[in-house]
């Protein structure tokens, strides 16, 4: 698969979109505004748009429809525990998906034995520095989420701080740090963002809820001033 990695590698920032929910008028919007790639969930409650997203069987069709048309990679958030995932890991490969996106704590050890989608670790403020250490060499991960907010601040303005814990974890890192929406980031951030050397911004519910409309409209102005690198 390897096209988001290809992407990360090529792109001085690459935008994702995690859908806030699954279906494929959001997955278009998206792509029609010039995302790279686009993520949705399965069998996972999403804490920042709230939304539980369902099993496998109630996704497969849609899940088909969007991996079927999109022009950019899509992957997929493989549920909430180790044990989830190891069920749905070879069904999520087996349609296509490009990447599979799990926290590190809920990725089964049987998933680096497997291959055809890269592994899309996420580590969240519960990490201590050293865990965080030893996944930055690319032995496990092939890309690195950085969620590393408290839910409690989730929605709060960007800050100097924030800016400083990603631009140290990133300046470690051997693997492409991608970093998603949990504080609110605007597209006049990106110039500030791009100096941290992430290699990646995932925008999500945080910053444009689950109006399509809105969706279209933020993307687009992130897709502006990404272009402007």
């Amino acid at each position: 698969m390897n096209k988001l990695l290809n992407k990360l590698k090529e792109n001085k920032l690459t935008l994702i979109a995690s859908l806030p929910e699954n279906t494929y008028e959001m997955a278009k919007i998206a792509w029609e505004s010039g995302v790279d790639a686009i993520k949705v969930h399965v069998s996972v409650f999403h804490n920042a748009s709230h939304n539980n997203f369902g099993p496998l069987s109630e996704n497969r069709e849609v899940f088909e429809r969007i991996l079927k048309d999109s022009p950019v990679p899509v992957g997929v958030v493989a549920g909430g525990s180790p044990e989830q995932a190891e069920v749905l890991i070879d069904q999520l490969v087996e349609m296509g998906f490009d990447f599979i996106s799990l926290y590190a704590h809920h990725t089964p050890a049987s998933f680096f034995v497997k291959h055809g989608a890269n592994n899309f670790l996420s580590i969240n403020s519960s990490y201590s520095y050293e865990e965080i250490q030893s996944l930055l060499d690319g032995q496990f991960a092939d890309f690195l989420e950085l969620s590393i907010i408290d839910k409690e601040e989730y929605g709060s303005r960007l800050n100097a701080r924030d800016l400083s814990n990603y631009r140290h974890i990133a300046s470690m890192s051997s693997t492409p740090t991608v970093l998603p929406t949990q504080k609110l980031i605007l597209p006049q951030d990106i110039s500030v963002l791009a100096k941290t050397g992430i290699k990646a911004l995932m925008v999500g519910a945080v910053v444009y809820g689950k109006d399509p409309e809105k969706i279209r409209t933020i993307m687009t102005e992130f897709r502006k001033e990404i272009d402007k690198l």
